[in-house]
């Protein structure tokens, strides 16, 4: 079954290819989640190069329509949309200072009510803002991807004591028995 899949800033942040990892879902990006991602662009560290990589691809995106109706993803099988709201959170949020963050959760709201008929997922990399999001009823994950630490990754070498009997074997005979 489809999907309606809300993005945080910070998923986009973390891995900017996530907008394209939905298969044939909907991926719908809030325009808030747009500007935070702007005031990172000119940041000289990985989550400045990510934003900027993260604009390229909306922008290459843009020339397959508008943003704001859909274009399609993956082949056609899915769709990625930039979605704004007027739906107001409930007056105890509006408390907060999270006004960006407050937006965004708005705008998954008000889509989970436009397509009551397609299951709506919020990501978050931010937990408190899951357990926001939970509270207004959103069904909310973490975004996880397998990430390999390029420490752990196997080089190709593998090194290996060996006696001066086998050293002498090896150079006289081109092998040696690898035990």
């Amino acid at each position: 079954m489809k999907k309606n899949f809300v993005l945080d800033t910070n998923v986009l942040l973390h891995d900017p290819s996530a907008m394209l990892s939905f298969e044939d879902n909907n991926v719908i990006i809030p325009i808030y989640v747009i500007e935070e991602v702007d005031s990172f662009k000119k940041d000289l560290s990985e989550l400045g190069r990510n934003a900027r990589q993260i604009s390229r691809m909306l922008d290459e995106l843009r020339g397959a329509g508008r943003l704001v109706d859909g274009v399609p993803i993956n082949n056609g099988n899915g769709s990625l949309r930039v979605a704004f709201t007027q739906t107001e959170l409930p007056e105890e949020f509006a408390l907060s200072a999270h006004t960006a963050d407050n937006r965004i959760l708005a705008t998954a709201l008000e889509v989970q009510q436009d397509d009551p008929d397609i299951p709506l997922v919020f990501l978050s990399k931010d937990i408190n803002l899951r357990i926001r999001a939970a509270a207004l009823g959103l069904i909310v994950q973490d975004y996880a991807i397998e990430r390999s630490d390029i420490e752990e990754m196997f080089s190709g070498v593998h090194e290996e004591e060996i006696s001066q009997e086998v050293m002498v074997k090896l150079f006289a005979d081109a092998h040696a028995p690898f035990e």
